[in-house]
């Protein structure tokens, strides 16, 4: 705690005025997998656009999927909507059990909002607060019982009060020190605490998983000066405006890239019942946190217009407001 009044992080959502639930909410839900650095910007973003809850209850799921272009995870913005059409209906408790029935809110989250506004002594655990009790307690993280012991530890050295400070502390501890990747244990606070400082456990530098390789198709198809668009269900982009798009698929054992594109193309051109021909005009090349993808851009121009299931018609004005992913962006930008 001494510590942390010397070093803590000055962070938008700690500021006085973001000192209530609907602000330190949304920092929470935009900080899930995403890196403090990448949220700052969109953070500002939002809460300038919607500055309380009173304005962000009249948003509609479009607009706030548009907010959150870039920003990934979008399942994360589809549940802020249906977040806020709870709230409108029910009354706010600010304790973890009654904070956990609002949708996209979990335990982590149902734990830190109440410790961080209204000191509440629940044990707060996050993946950052887990890297620092693994290592101060030296706990395998193969045994069967891991996440139960860390949140077992956690809860017994939750203060009674204080714990606003004492759950951040240990988050900006992990941020700054106890990093994942070569922490610096020369000048961490607790190390003559930490087992694995004690017992010289060494910290070489993680090898990050390698990033699987996905292979798709997106279809320009055209008919005039109109083209053919879809609203995405698939989780990894849902809610967002995309161009139509195959699966997403990894490479088969002894499958040619060729081959893998010309399977997606065909099946989708059959199942679309758009037996036309077709031309391939570009690679897009796209990283997302676990995996990369490379994207086959295949035109089609209709010489009449069809109606399709799940397809839209559109034009470029109308296509410019809707929300989409830095994905179609970067199509956009090809094409």
């Amino acid at each position: 705690m001494s510590w942390y009044s010397i070093h803590k992080r000055d962070l938008p959502w700690r500021k006085k005025e973001n000192q209530n639930f609907y602000r330190i909410w949304i920092s929470e839900v935009m900080l899930q997998q995403t890196q403090v650095k990448t949220v700052i910007p969109y953070y500002k973003k939002f809460l300038k656009k919607w500055p309380n809850l009173e304005s962000f209850n009249k948003a509609s799921l479009n607009e706030i999927l548009q907010q959150w272009q870039g920003l990934g995870y979008y399942q994360r913005a589809k549940n802020l909507f249906l977040a806020k059409e709870y709230l409108k209906n029910n009354k706010l408790f600010l304790d973890p059990t009654s904070l956990k029935k609002i949708p996209g809110i979990g335990d982590y989250i149902s734990c830190s909002i109440p410790a961080i506004l209204n000191d509440y002594s629940c044990g707060v655990v996050d993946g950052n607060i887990k890297r620092v009790i693994k290592r101060s307690f030296d706990i395998d993280e193969n045994r069967k019982d891991f996440n139960k012991l860390v949140g077992k530890i956690a809860v017994e050295l939750t203060p009674k009060e204080n714990n606003r400070d004492y759950c951040q502390s240990l988050m900006d501890l992990a941020n700054i020190i106890c990093k994942a990747k070569l922490p610096e244990c020369s000048l961490c606070p607790i190390k003559d605490e930490c087992r694995s400082f004690v017992n010289k456990i060494e910290f070489k530098k993680i090898k990050s998983r390698k990033k699987k390789y996905k292979y798709g198709v997106s279809f320009i198809v055209k008919f005039q000066e109109e083209f053919l668009i879809e609203q995405n269900k698939k989780k990894l982009l849902q809610g967002l405006y995309t161009f139509p798009m195959t699966d997403l698929l990894e490479k088969k054992k002894n499958q040619s890239k060729k081959n893998l594109f010309k399977s997606l193309i065909e099946n989708w051109k059959v199942e679309k019942n758009l037996l036309f021909d077709h031309k391939d005009l570009c690679f897009v090349e796209h990283t997302f946190s676990h995996f990369y993808l490379k994207l086959l851009i295949v035109k089609i121009e209709l010489s009449s217009k069809m109606k399709f299931k799940d397809l839209m018609w559109t034009k470029e004005k109308k296509f410019d407001v809707k929300p989409k992913s830095i994905l179609v962006k970067k199509v956009r930008e090809r094409i």
